[in-house]
């Protein structure tokens, strides 16, 4: 699909580091392949619900068929983590990702299909948009076949037109290109044991047959690399020494992890690098991952799944949603105060909070606590204590 600047993101890039850089290789970096990793498990992980509003407040639709298909099964032959690990690893790693909905005879969605980026192509007709879906594989060819857009979910990255997602590893070609060259010339280094170990100098010439014999002379005596060789013809050995930090490879490595953090927008530390990782700041670190990396992931497939998977009738009363709230816990402390402050506030039951927790419910703690020295407000502007109430009930 060529619309507006979409048409830019498989241009190559007008200089390389002579490495191929694709979807394929960028994944065998191992700082990329982490940190897709990291991506996609999370939110694979992540509690998921349908929510229906009421007029008694919100409550779990757990009968809704878009209920079933994002919590319990999208199809006969994936589960729900594998499920949402791929479309994550799709969104992250091409910057689109899909999935065609298969609807019931009622018009409601029976199940949702992943499909590969490579396999879905779009256009356009008479301004509405449809999708070409071409899927080869033995047993999913049904799948093939023309489908509008209310039957494809379709998830996008960075978007420069609105209509289709950049391919981040094309767009950061240059960086990942480097990467994968400084991973070749390190195992490169480190085949030839590291370095040029010496060469040997003379101040004449010998002569093809005497450098022959001399060669074979040199390397019999010297096989097992512990052997002291007799030199002939004035030839002299000279050592030669070169590190790795001499060569720049330690902070070569340290820049390139740090520039596939930049690219998946997730801290360093995650994928192994804590050159500027301290005890203090990891925690807030780890927190500004799932508000600034994880919640925006998420937010695009809440937005998509809603527009999709409910009718029109149903948009407004029902939503789903991704709940990240045990990811952002913090540490104990932060949560007790949290949870102190939440249940003497009343706001929050003793048993919401052992739910939260994974605790078990007991009985009795599903009751809101209220400080005794909180007042309340009467309908003549007068102060009412939480004594006066009592009292005034016991005179009456």
């Amino acid at each position: 699909m060529t619309i507006g600047t979409a048409s830019t993101v498989n241009v190559a890039p007008p200089v390389d580091f002579g490495e191929s850089v694709d979807n394929s290789t960028a994944l065998k970096i191992t700082a990329f392949y982490a940190g897709i990793r990291l991506i996609s498990e999370n939110i694979a992980s992540l509690p998921r619900t349908v929510k229906h509003y009421t007029a008694d407040g919100t409550v779990e639709e757990t009968g809704h068929p878009a209920y079933r298909l994002i919590n319990v099964r999208p199809n006969e032959y994936t589960n729900t983590f594998d499920f949402w690990n791929c479309i994550t690893t799709w969104l992250e790693g091409w910057g689109n990702a899909y999935a065609v909905i298969v609807r019931g005879q009622d018009g409601r969605p029976a199940s949702i299909h992943q499909v590969h980026p490579s396999c879905v192509s779009s256009t356009f007709v008479n301004g509405k948009r449809w999708y070409r879906v071409t899927v080869a594989e033995q047993g999913l060819s049904w799948l093939t076949g023309t489908y509008s857009a209310d039957d494809i979910l379709h998830f996008m990255l960075v978007t420069l037109n609105g209509l289709d997602g950049v391919n981040p590893v094309v767009y950061n070609a240059l960086a990942l290109g480097k990467n994968l060259a400084t991973e070749r010339f390190g195992s490169d280094y480190f085949r030839n044991k590291g370095n040029i170990k010496a060469v040997m100098e003379t101040d004449g010439n010998l002569g093809d047959e005497a450098y022959n014999r001399f060669m074979e002379h040199f390397k019999a005596a010297s096989y097992d690399n512990f052997s002291t060789p007799l030199l002939e013809y004035g030839i002299k050995y000279k050592q030669l020494s070169v590190n790795p930090v001499a060569a720049q490879l330690i902070q070569s490595e340290t820049l390139s992890i740090q520039d596939v953090a930049r690219i998946l927008n997730i801290p360093p530390h995650m994928i192994g690098e804590l050159s500027h990782a301290t005890f203090s700041n990891i925690e807030h670190q780890t927190i500004q991952f799932v508000e600034y990396t994880l919640r925006p992931i998420i937010k695009r497939f809440e937005v998509e799944l809603r527009t999709k998977l409910f009718f029109p009738s149903e948009v407004g009363s029902y939503d789903i949603e991704f709940a990240l709230g045990g990811l952002l816990r913090g540490d104990t402390a932060a949560r007790s105060a949290y949870y102190h402050n939440a249940i003497l506030d009343g706001y929050m039951s003793r048993n919401e909070v052992r739910e939260l927790e994974g605790l078990q419910r007991r009985d009795g703690l599903d009751d809101m606590l209220c400080p005794l020295n909180y007042s309340v407000v009467g309908k003549d502007g007068a102060v009412e204590t939480i004594e006066d109430e009592k009292s005034e009930g016991n005179e009456e």
